[in-house]
C-alpha cells in the first residue's frame, strides 16, 4: 500500500514551494533587496523539513526548480536546488533531529560548500568562468579596463601606477585563496541563514538553539596554530619552490584571518559595552574596522593576543 499524503500536506508543501519560487526570483531580479532575500530562500524548505517528512520536503523542493524553470529558465531552476535547496534540507534536517548548534553548522556549511562546488562545476562547463578566474590573459584584460577607467577620471600616473600594483595583487591572491574563500562563504552562508530562520521560525513556535553572545567569543589555541601551520607553508613553498605549498599555506592564512578578525570584532564589542556605547555607534566601529586595513590588523592581532592574554578577564580585574 502506498502512503496517503494528507491534501492539507499538500496545499501547505504546493503554497511553500510557491513561496520558495518567489523568493528566488525576487533575489534574481531586485538587485539590493534581492541580496536580502535570498537569505530567506532556504526558509520555506526548512519549515516543510520540521513540519513533514524528509522526502516531502526534497518533493516540494523540486516543484520549487520547476516552477522557477518556467519562470525564469532552467539555468535558474537548477540553481534553486543547488544554491537553496540542499542547505535548506540539510538545515532542516538537523534542526528536526535536535542536533546541537555546532553539528548543525558544520553539516550546513559541507552541504553548502558541496552545492557551491556543484554550481561552480555547472560555471565552469556552461559559462566558462575558468576563464574569468584563472586565465592571466583575461586577468590583464580586466585591470586594463579598470585601470582605462580610472583614466578618464583624471588620475596621475603615479596614481594608475599604485593602483595597477594594488589590482594586480588582489587578483593574485584571489586567483591563489579561492578554495579558502569558498569555505568561508560556505560557513557564512549557513550561519546567516540558520539566524535567519531561528528568528522568524520563533514568531511560529520553534525554539531553535541561539548562538552565545557575540561579545564572549574567544579564539580557540588550535586556531593559532593553525594560522602559524598556513605560514610555514608558505615559507617553505617559496622556499623549496613548491607552489601547491604555497598555495595551501596562503588559503590557510587567509581563512584564519578572516576567523581572527571576526574574533576581534567579538573583543572590540566586549570593549564598547563596557563604555555602554550605543548599538548605531557600534555598528559604525565595526563597519569602519573592516574597511580600514590599519584597524582590521590591530584588531586581527589583538584577537590572537587574546587567545594568550585573556583581555576580558584583564578589563574585569581592573574594574573590580
Amino acid at each position: 500500500m502506498t502512503e496517503q499524503i494528507p491534501t492539507k500536506s499538500i496545499v501547505e508543501g504546493a503554497f511553500l514551494a510557491a513561496i520558495t519560487a518567489v523568493l528566488f526570483i525576487i533575489s534574481i531580479y531586485i538587485p539590493l533587496l534581492g541580496t536580502l532575500v535570498s537569505f530567506l530562500c532556504p526558509l520555506p524548505i526548512i519549515i516543510l523539513c520540521l513540519r513533514h517528512s524528509l522526502k516531502f520536503a526534497i518533493i516540494s523542493t523540486f516543484i520549487s526548480g520547476i516552477l522557477v524553470t518556467i519562470l525564469a529558465g532552467p539555468l535558474q531552476g537548477l540553481m534553486v536546488l543547488l544554491g537553496f535547496g540542499i542547505l535548506g534540507l540539510t538545515l532542516g534536517f538537523g534542526i528536526k533531529k535536535e542536533l546541537s548548534l555546532t553539528d548543525i553548522i558544520i553539516i550546513g556549511s559541507i552541504a553548502s560548500l558541496i552545492s557551491k562546488g556543484l554550481i561552480l562545476l555547472i560555471g565552469f562547463w556552461l559559462l566558462d568562468l575558468n576563464t574569468l578566474l584563472f586565465d592571466i590573459e583575461e586577468i590583464d584584460r580586466i585591470i586594463t579596463q579598470s585601470l582605462n577607467f580610472y583614466n578618464s577620471m583624471g588620475l596621475s600616473p603615479e596614481q594608475l601606477a599604485s593602483l595597477k600594483d594594488s589590482l594586480t595583487q588582489t587578483m593574485s591572491i584571489v586567483r591563489m585563496a579561492f578554495p579558502g574563500m569558498i569555505i568561508l562563504a560556505s560557513i557564512f552562508d549557513t550561519i546567516l541563514n540558520y539566524w535567519v530562520a531561528r528568528l522568524i521560525l520563533k514568531r511560529f513556535g520553534y525554539k531553535l538553539a541561539n548562538f552565545s553572545l557575540f561579545s564572549s567569543w574567544r579564539a580557540h589555541k588550535s586556531f593559532f596554530w593553525s594560522y602559524l601551520l598556513g605560514m610555514v607553508f608558505i615559507i617553505l613553498g617559496t622556499t623549496y619552490k613548491i607552489p601547491l605549498l604555497n598555495k595551501i599555506g596562503v588559503n590557510i592564512q587567509v581563512f584564519f584571518t578572516v576567523v581572527f578578525l571576526i574574533y576581534g570584532l567579538s573583543l572590540t564589542a566586549y570593549i564598547l559595552e563596557q563604555f555602554k556605547i550605543k548599538n548605531f555607534l557600534k555598528w559604525v566601529i565595526y563597519i569602519l574596522v573592516c574597511f580600514q586595513p590599519i584597524l582590521s590588523q590591530i584588531v586581527t592581532w589583538a584577537a590572537i593576543l587574546d587567545i594568550w592574554i585573556d583581555f576580558r578577564k584583564v578589563i574585569a580585574t581592573k574594574k573590580e
